[in-house]
C-alpha cells in the first residue's frame, strides 16, 4: 500500500474507508506513515472534524478554536495578497504585451506578443499563484513543468506565427486553440499525481467553469465603472487620450483571471475537495434549468430542421459553424449538470436528471454525426484548407467523446453512474485537449 497525503485526503469525509486505511496501515506496519499523513491533512484543513477526531484518537497535537480562527485569518490575508501579487503582474504584462495596440486575440489586430502569449500569460500567472499558495512542496515540480512548457509554447507559436496576420488560417486557428492548451496544461499541472485523476480532473473543469462564471461577473462590473466613469468625465468636458485607454482596458483584462480563480479555488486542496460557492449552486440552477430548453431546442434541429433543410450544412458553411457550436455547448452543458459536489443531491434527482443527460447526449451525437458527414463532403468536394482540417478533427473528437459517455454511463449502475460519466468527460477532455495542441502546432507544419 502507498500511503500519501493525497490518498488521506480522498477519503477524509468517509469515517468508513478512513477506518479501512487506518487498519490497512496498522497490518503493514505502516502506522508513522499514517499518523504522517493525519498531521499534513489537518495541516491544510483544520477544519476538518473528522480529522480532528482521528488526531485525537492518534494524540496528536490539534489546534484550538482560537488558534483555528487565527490562522484562517492569516490563511486568508495569504491567500489574497498572494492572488493580488499574481494579477497584478498578469496585468502588467498585459499591458507590456499589448504594446499600444488592441488587447484582442486576433492576429493582425493586436501585437503577436499579445495574441499569442496572453492564454500562456494567464496560465502561467494561475500557475504561480498556486504554487505559492498551495505550500506544498511536492507539486512544485508539476507546477515548474507547467511554466516550463507554457513558455516553449509561446516559443514555438511565435517562431512559426509572428508576423501572420488574420488572414492566415493557421495563425487565428492557433489564437483560438493556444488558451485551451494553456488551460489543459494548467489542469494537468493541478491533477497529475493525484489519487483518481479522472475525478481530480472533471473536478478542475468545473472549477474553471465557476472561475469563468466569476470573471464574468467581474467583467461585467468592470465595464460598467469604466463606463460610468467615461460618462461623467464626458459631460464635464473632459476626454482620455487613447494611449490611456490602451493601457488601462490591457491592466484590467489581466486582474481579471486570477482574482477569479482566488474567488472560487483554494490551493491547499485538491480539486475533488474544494469547497463549494455560491457560484457552484448558480451554476447547478442555471444548467438544470437550460436543459430542458436544450433538449426541446435539439430534438426541433434533429427531427424537424434537418430532415426538411438537409443539404444546408452542406451547402452553406454558417450552418454548419452553428452546429458545431451547438455541439461544443452541449458538452459544457453535460459537464455542467453533474457539476455539484452533493453526489447525494444528484442521486436524489436521478431520476429525471440521468434520462435527460442521456436524452441530450443521444441527440448531440445524432447532430454530430450529421456535422461529419457535412465537413467530409466539404473537404472532399473542396479540398484542404487549415480550418476544415481542423474542424474535421473537432467533430472525430466531439463525436468519441459522446459516444465514450454513452457507451459508458448508459449500462452503468445507478449508484454510480456520475462518478463513470464524470470520469469519461474528463478523459474526453484530454482527447480534445490533445487535438488542441495539434491545431496549434501540428497544422503550421501541413
Amino acid at each position: 500500500m502507498l500511503l500519501t497525503k493525497d490518498r488521506l485526503d480522498e477519503l477524509g469525509q468517509d469515517p468508513e474507508a478512513l477506518e479501512s486505511l487506518y487498519q490497512e496501515a496498522r497490518r503493514q506496519g505502516q502506522d508513522d506513515a499514517f499518523r504522517q499523513a493525519v498531521t499534513q491533512c489537518l495541516e491544510a484543513t483544520p477544519e476538518n472534524v473528522l480529522l480532528r477526531a482521528w488526531a485525537c484518537r492518534l494524540d496528536l497535537d490539534v489546534p484550538t478554536d482560537a488558534e483555528l480562527e487565527f490562522q484562517s485569518a492569516a490563511d486568508s490575508r495569504r491567500h489574497w495578497a498572494t492572488a493580488l501579487t499574481a494579477s497584478l503582474a498578469c496585468g502588467t504584462l498585459f499591458v507590456l504585451f499589448s504594446r499600444g495596440q488592441p488587447p484582442v486575440p486576433v492576429p493582425g489586430e493586436a501585437h503577436p506578443l499579445f495574441w499569442i502569449g496572453c492564454g500562456p500569460l494567464v496560465a502561467s500567472s494561475i500557475v504561480a499563484f498556486l504554487a505559492v499558495g498551495s505550500m506544498d512542496k511536492t507539486r512544485m515540480r508539476w507546477y515548474g513543468s507547467a511554466a516550463a512548457f507554457l513558455a516553449l509554447a509561446v516559443t514555438l507559436s511565435a517562431l512559426y506565427a509572428w508576423d501572420k496576420t488574420d488572414q492566415d488560417q493557421a495563425a487565428v486557428l492557433m489564437a483560438l486553440h493556444l488558451p485551451f492548451v494553456a488551460w489543459s496544461v494548467l489542469g494537468l499541472s493541478v491533477t497529475w499525481n493525484r489519487a483518481d485523476q479522472s475525478q481530480q480532473f472533471f473536478a478542475f473543469i468545473v472549477e474553471s467553469m465557476e472561475a469563468l462564471l466569476a470573471g464574468g461577473i467581474c467583467l461585467g462590473a468592470g465595464v460598467i465603472f469604466v463606463g460610468l466613469t467615461a460618462g461623467i468625465f464626458e459631460v464635464l468636458g473632459v476626454q482620455f487620450p487613447e494611449a490611456l485607454i490602451l493601457t488601462i482596458v490591457p491592466f484590467g483584462l489581466g486582474l481579471i483571471p486570477v482574482l477569479a480563480v482566488a474567488a472560487v479555488y483554494d490551493p491547499r486542496r485538491a480539486p475533488t475537495q474544494q469547497e463549494p460557492t455560491g457560484l457552484a449552486r448558480i451554476l447547478r440552477i442555471m444548467t438544470w434549468l437550460l436543459l430542458p430548453l436544450a433538449l426541446g431546442v435539439l430534438a426541433i434541429y434533429v427531427f424537424w430542421f434537418i430532415p426538411n433543410y438537409f443539404w444546408r450544412a452542406f451547402d452553406e458553411r454558417d450552418v454548419l459553424v452553428i452546429y458545431n457550436a451547438t455541439i461544443i455547448a452541449i458538452l459544457a452543458l453535460l459537464a455542467a449538470a453533474v457539476s455539484t459536489t452533493n453526489a447525494s443531491g444528484l442521486q436524489a434527482n436521478a431520476r429525471f436528471l440521468r434520462p435527460a443527460i442521456l436524452s441530450l447526449t443521444t441527440l448531440g451525437l445524432s447532430l454530430n454525426v450529421y456535422a461529419l458527414a457535412a465537413i467530409v463532403s466539404r473537404f472532399l468536394q473542396y479540398g484542404f484548407t487549415p480550418n476544415r482540417h481542423a474542424v474535421l478533427g473537432w467533430n472525430i473528437v466531439t463525436l468519441l467523446m459522446l459516444a465514450l459517455l454513452l457507451s459508458r454511463a448508459w449500462p452503468a449502475k445507478d449508484e454510480n453512474w456520475i462518478a463513470v460519466f464524470r470520469a469519461s468527460m474528463a478523459q474526453g477532455v484530454l482527447l480534445a485537449s490533445a487535438w488542441a495542441a495539434w491545431v496549434v502546432w501540428g497544422i503550421p507544419l501541413l
